[in-house]
């Protein structure tokens, strides 16, 4: 578990700079806008530093990929060349969500499915799994592109999303390794380690953004690998542990859908009414923002291993 950390740790630390000289090259690059906090333009698209430390302890590790972690594979190289065409020329939102779905289906077709959990119940007695069934594809794609999107959304500040990301999967890893599911640990672990690598670039002051090719690629692993291992824990309660490990992004996206709903407005709607810029609005400066939701996701995130160790 540390050597695949460590390397991916490196990875991103020595390609994140080169992605800041690279960036502007490929004309990506985050211009100042009314939503945006930054002032000055960024280079963004540093989210394929982060692919290219996770993947590669991940792949030496687990080489020839089978199961689940083809299909986060292939399902992410996709999703890679849709988000830096995003970051590079822009593109609408159907198309992305189009997209979205896509690499989704692909996860669900190379073995990453929620094909069932244990019911919270069986804690008052006896044992009892719920399969479900046909619901099974349905779901799992829900639930990724949720996830997806719930990262992007979420990715408004200066290091936000790699924290965020970093302690979610740090979470998910503690859990699997418990559980015995060694397919998931090593990789939320470099992860992990790659969100690491990239922050000390991407933290306020940021001199580099991930843009949507680190954001919904953090959320695709995220989401595939909650469902891989997480919802397969055989323990009660167990099923509750991904929803909390992702509470902050999911409760996010989820209000401010709720919110746009409300107003008559597109999902897809620009505006400031997400998590971060309501605390913004309270006051708090970015980092104090930040530091107040790594504190909301770690809180989760232990309530969830609490959960998990008594279930």
């Amino acid at each position: 578990m540390l050597a695949p950390f460590a390397l991916s740790v490196v990875i991103a630390l020595v390609l994140t700079p080169a992605m800041v000289r690279l960036a502007p090259r490929l004309g990506a690059v985050a211009k100042p806008g009314e939503r945006h906090v930054h002032t000055m333009p960024t280079p963004t698209a540093g989210g394929l530093a982060i692919f290219v430390a996770f993947w590669v302890p991940t792949l030496l590790q687990n080489w020839p990929l089978h199961g689940a972690l083809l299909g986060m594979f292939a399902g992410s190289l996709l999703l890679l060349a849709i988000c830096l065409a995003d970051d590079i020329i822009g593109l609408p939102a159907l198309p992305r969500l189009g997209g979205q779905i896509l690499v989704a289906i692909v996860a669900f077709v190379g073995g990453v499915q929620w094909g069932g959990f244990t019911s919270p119940l069986s804690i008052l007695g006896a044992y009892h799994y719920v399969s479900l069934g046909w619901l099974s594809g349905p779901l799992t794609v829900l639930w990724i592109v949720l996830v997806v999107n719930a990262l992007n959304w979420l990715d408004g500040l200066d290091g936000l999303a790699a924290g965020v990301s970093a302690i979610a999967a740090f979470t998910l890893a503690f859990i699997a390794r418990g559980s015995e599911i060694g397919p998931v640990a090593m990789p939320a672990v470099a992860l992990a380690g790659a969100c690491l690598g990239f922050l000390p670039y991407n933290f306020n002051p940021a001199r580099i953004f991930m843009g949507d090719t680190g954001a919904m690629f953090l959320g695709y692993m995220l989401a595939s690998l909650s469902v891989t291992g997480a919802y397969k824990s055989p323990t009660a309660l167990a099923v509750f542990a991904p929803l909390l490990v992702l509470g902050v992004p999911i409760f996010d996206s989820l209000s401010t859908i709720a919110k746009r709903l409300r107003q008559g407005k597109s999902i897809y709607a620009a505006d400031n009414q997400h998590l971060h810029h309501r605390l913004l609005a309270r006051g708090l400066s970015t980092r104090q923002a930040v530091l107040v939701i790594y504190g909301l996701t770690a809180v989760l995130c232990v309530v969830a291993i609490a959960l998990w160790l008594n279930a």
